[in-house]
């Protein structure tokens, strides 16, 4: 659990104008921790009144201070709320902070906040317990949406209630201006939003068919090669569009798909197999100069699954704008993620974005005369607008998550019986989107239970390869041995690497391994 605390505005006031040395000392503590600290927007006025009259620079105030302190935002519910209690202002700064953070401590000489149900402690209650109160306890958990939406909350919160206002809820304003940026981030002409990755993939394939073959649907006799270590959405969205996944091997290593199986594949099944749909899998890019050779020596198409490579680059380009499309999902728990369902697809051919664009609003430029079979794959107005607030902030975090990686990397590099993540060469910019461990002699599971006893949460991404379950086992084909495949289902396991990890956590999990 990481400590959030705000700061009543008084004892941020006796720190800024010198007027009590405990809470100046506090604050400075305070700021130089990796505690969340924050104030609610109803102290925002207070706070500029004594700025202004005490002729301090507000712009330079406002860069050092709001580096570090986030505002909460106070609803108006919450503000008519606060009016059936004795002191409105106490009441709409506990139930602000409430929401936001329930486990948290407010720091206040005002013990009447203390009857509103949360922690309350002095300034010098505080810094008389400074390390136990700024010490982490809890879990580690392997992704904290709650904290990541702390921490741009600001801009979320009036992303969010501006677009409820216009009231544009459909293909509103945002979706056209997120594709526009999307499609200016990844390289391509096109950037069309859709309801989901899942989506993203079968308006691609679905798409491709009515291109190349005129009709709504490939058949059970085209394959389209990918790998069965991927999520299920991946094979899915094949058997959906009509065509039968072709799965081929992966690279133990990368684990990608493995090139040179798809070669043979090919001249296996011949002229059988249409498309090629790679899976950048925990971020890490495919070889996509030997994919797309490939494709073009045998006319094949490819869509790329980007579910988990947002921002990641093969030779100075962005993956998703290599093959006829890239499909992307904006899953919550992806590296890029939205408040919910979102995805998106990317191309450079004028002709697939029309037609996805129909197939997403039920087959059709008019939906009363429509000339596909669609769906209702549209991308949510809401949905657009966080991720066009989030877009700034992606490359800063893909960093971030890469930073951590190279500190497992440099921590973990002498522990017996696991094998690290491949460092690629520099033509590979790894988003790390997980990252994943090799477990060797059959010890993961034992060494998932293991790490959970001492807080620290892993996951396995993925237990079943596709070619496993039931739903492919009479519905797909096989090439050759998909003996990598399974020994990665039994020994991979992910680490936390969310982006907002302090050092402290990181040398926790490095720990946890000694």
């Amino acid at each position: 659990m990481d400590t959030k605390i705000l700061v009543d505005i008084n004892v941020i006031l006796d720190a800024v104008l010198l007027r009590d040395k405990v809470s100046k000392q506090l604050l400075d503590k305070l700021a130089s921790s990796n505690v969340e600290l924050f104030i609610t927007a109803s102290m925002i006025p207070t706070l500029d009144y004594f700025l202004t009259k005490y002729k301090i620079d507000k712009l330079k105030f406002k860069e050092i201070f709001f580096s570090r302190f986030s505002v909460i935002t106070s609803s108006g519910y919450e503000a008519l709320k606060s009016m059936d209690a004795d002191d409105s202002e106490d009441a709409l700064i506990a139930e602000s902070f409430r929401r936001i953070a329930p486990d948290g401590i407010i720091i206040s000489r005002d013990k009447n906040l203390n009857r509103y149900g949360l922690k309350v402690m002095t300034p010098r209650q505080v810094l008389s317990d400074i390390d136990n109160i700024l010490k982490r306890e809890g879990e580690i958990s392997i992704l904290n949406l709650q904290k990541q939406y702390r921490h741009i909350m600001e801009t979320i919160d009036n992303s969010i209630l501006s677009s409820i206002a216009e009231a544009k809820y459909i293909l509103g304003p945002q979706v056209k201006e997120f594709e526009n940026k999307l499609a200016e981030y990844i390289g391509t002409k096109h950037a069309i939003g859709v309801a989901s990755g899942t989506d993203a993939l079968l308006l691609s394939l679905r798409a491709l068919a009515i291109k190349k073959k005129g009709e709504e649907y490939w058949s059970k006799d085209d394959l389209v090669i990918t790998t069965p270590f991927t999520f299920t959405a991946t094979g899915d969205t094949i058997l959906r569009s009509g065509a039968t996944p072709l799965f081929v091997d992966i690279d133990l290593d990368t684990y990608n798909i493995d090139t040179s199986k798809i070669k043979d594949a090919i001249k296996f099944y011949g002229k059988k197999v249409v498309g090629i749909l790679p899976v950048h899998l925990y971020g890490l890019p495919c070889n996509m100069d030997e994919i797309m050779e490939i494709a073009e020596e045998n006319d094949l198409f490819v869509v790329e699954d980007c579910a988990q490579a947002f921002g990641s680059i093969f030779k100075g380009k962005k993956v998703g704008s290599f093959g006829d499309t890239g499909a992307f999902s904006f899953f919550p728990s992806k590296n890029f993620g939205a408040f919910g369902d979102a995805g998106a697809v990317t191309t450079d051919d004028d002709e697939l974005a029309e037609i996805i664009r129909m197939l997403r609003v039920h087959g059709g430029k008019d939906k009363y005369n429509v000339d596909h079979i669609g769906y209702k794959a549209r991308l949510d107005t809401l949905q657009a607008a966080v991720l066009l607030t989030k877009l700034p902030y992606i490359d800063e975090f893909n960093e971030k998550r890469r930073q951590i990686a190279k500190s497992y990397i440099e921590g973990l590099r002498n522990v017996n019986n696991i094998k690290l993540p491949f460092t690629p060469s520099e033509d590979y910019y790894h988003n790390f989107h997980q990252f994943t461990i090799f477990v060797k002699d059959g010890r993961r599971d034992a060494l998932q239970r293991d790490l959970k006893e001492k807080g620290i949460q892993t996951m396995i991404y993925y237990p079943v390869p596709l070619h496993k379950m039931k739903l492919f086992r009479s519905r797909s084909e096989i090439f050759g041995s998909l003996d990598n495949s399974e020994i990665a289902s039994n020994s991979v396991l992910s680490l936390p690497i969310e982006p907002l990890m302090g050092d402290s956590e990181i040398s926790e999990v490095i720990s946890a391994f000694m």
